[in-house]
């Protein structure tokens, strides 16, 4: 294809992304861990600084790439700031992946990249958690940008690769410079978004010496300069843009918690066969079959077609090794699938030009065409269901420890409550939870500036205005604050609730403000 070609239908496929990843983007509450990197956001915001946790929250390249999206949405306040305004970055960079399987061009033909790009447009896994505000598709685009300048390296004579004059890296003789720092520097932007990036690294390193056989071929000289760009840039980033110098020293840290958790000690744990029921064979009554099988089964015909190239093998290694390293470890949410889904793509691309290819007959080429097609619609169907219709569905298979839809109601009616009190939003609100998890409250209560969290003890003095409250206090509640109406339990997530305390006078005042009515039940 001409190059005017492949671009125009690049843009096609930009286009074809961000249909699927714009419209509506507030329809689903925000996750706990979207309101605690909301947070993080508008601390970065606010200070101007950031400040690396080696405990928790992974890097913040998703806080430096919702900073200008945010600016051009026009809200100035956290108050202001919609679910749609924080998912933005990661919904315009998720439907920048299809074009930027261009990278890869000098590697794999023009026709499998455009299949490609068809199923990164349309994957129900990947528009999904696109229209979420979390690292994972900024991990999977790094990656991609990093194994693209990668496999650029030019090849020197002799390395049995005749169809194509690239390949990954030989003897020394690497990408050439410029190539070389790029691809370090997105190194370091995996390393800087999430620490899972270390799987990453070790996958492709075994992919590399079964695609090269061994380490007698290793880029030494370019390995070096790669690393240091990719030290230099996660440095840079992980530092807050040298706001907080001694910060990423913090990452030397930080697998010794995560490595306990992937361990099986926190939340998440699940069966090793997780992933694959997730993504390819998820099945519920009355709901779709999701399922990547299409993607799987192209995938398997492009690791046959190409098992002959460096790039075919490589791919091969490195999705199965990203996969059967996810899958082993007990620690599992739903969204790291994305890293071995990727790589599945761009073999699932391979093995969809090449069975047209290896089709003879005009009439059958059309029909595998056909086919292939009709794999792609139901791909495009099964992506609306997902994302518009069945969207906080916890039968959905993506959707994980899913906030209900109705704490957005209740923060509307908080605000309205807050309106009898003197200081309106600005009076104190108590959150009395029986352990951390009391995500994601501090998002949907952005709007009240004076809020305190109490973990497992209620303080010496629980009363305020307003009152959210694990169950396990509420009969010491009830008799120490005789002066507030117990509203009922509000749910934050399927299977925790909070009782709602409010003072006797500030509820009255509501009441005559709000009569009973459709707002009966609070």
């Amino acid at each position: 294809m001409s190059t005017r070609s492949v671009w125009l239908a690049a843009l096609a496929l930009l286009a074809l992304a961000l249909a699927f990843r714009l419209p509506n983007l507030g329809n689903r509450p925000f996750h706990a861990d979207e309101a605690v990197h909301a947070v993080k956001f508008q601390e970065l915001r606010e200070t101007g600084r950031y400040v690396y946790d080696p405990n928790e929250f992974h890097g913040p390249t998703i806080y430096y790439a919702a900073l200008p999206v945010v600016l051009a949405s026009g809200h100035r306040t956290f108050a202001d700031l919609t679910e749609a305004d924080m998912r933005y970055a990661v919904a315009l960079f998720g439907a920048a992946l299809a074009p930027l399987l261009l990278l890869f061009r000098r590697k794999i033909p023009d026709g499998a990249l455009l299949w490609a790009g068809l199923f990164f447009a349309l994957s129900p896994a990947l528009v999904f958690y696109s229209r979420y505000f979390i690292q994972e598709v900024f991990l999977v685009g790094f990656t991609l940008l990093f194994l693209g300048l990668a496999l650029n390296a030019p090849q020197p004579p002799g390395s049995g690769e005749h169809k194509s004059p690239h390949y990954w890296g030989s003897g020394g003789r690497a990408l050439g410079k410029g190539g070389t720092i790029l691809a370090g520097l997105f190194a370091g932007l995996m390393l800087a978004t999430k620490e899972t990036a270390a799987l990453t690294f070790l996958a492709a390193g075994a992919a590399w010496l079964v695609a090269r056989g061994g380490v007698k071929n290793l880029p030494w000289k370019a390995l070096g300069m790669g690393a240091l760009a990719a030290i230099l840039s996660a440095y840079v980033v992980l530092s807050g843009f040298f706001t907080n110098l001694s910060g990423p020293l913090g990452y030397f840290q930080t697998y010794t918690p995560w490595l306990k958790r992937a361990g099986g000690a926190e939340l998440h744990v699940q069966p090793w066969a997780d992933y694959f029921e997730r993504y390819f064979w998820h099945r519920i009554p009355q709901r779709p079959l999701w399922t990547e099988g299409f993607a799987l089964l192209l995938g398997v015909l492009g690791a046959i077609f190409s098992r002959k190239t460096d790039y075919g093998r490589f791919l091969s290694v490195f999705t199965l090794a990203l996969f059967l390293g996810y899958s082993a470890i007990p620690y599992k949410t739903p969204w790291c699938g994305l890293n071995f889904l990727a790589p599945l793509l761009l073999l699932a691309g391979i093995g969809a030009a090449g069975a047209i290819e290896r089709v003879r007959p005009v009439w059958g080429k059309a029909l595998v065409v056909l086919a292939l097609m009709a794999g792609v619609g139901h791909y495009g169907w099964l992506s609306y269901q997902t994302s518009f219709v069945y969207f906080g569905d916890a039968k959905n298979p993506y959707v994980h420890s899913t906030s209900l839809p109705e704490l957005e109601p209740l923060r509307l009616r908080l605000e309205e409550v807050a309106k009898g009190h003197p200081q309106g939003t600005n009076l104190t609100v108590k959150i009395f939870a029986r352990d951390g998890y009391y995500w994601p409250l501090p998002w949907y209560l952005r709007n009240f500036p004076n809020v305190g969290f109490w973990t497992a003890t209620l303080p010496s003095d629980p009363s305020a205005p307003i009152i959210l409250s694990s169950p396990k206090f509420q009969t010491k509640l009830t008799e120490t604050l005789p002066k507030h109406r117990l509203l009922g339990m509000h749910g934050l997530r399927l299977g925790v609730f909070y009782d709602l305390f409010v003072e006797e006078k500030l509820w009255d005042d509501y009441r005559k403000r709000v009569p009973p009515g459709d707002d009966e039940e609070f």
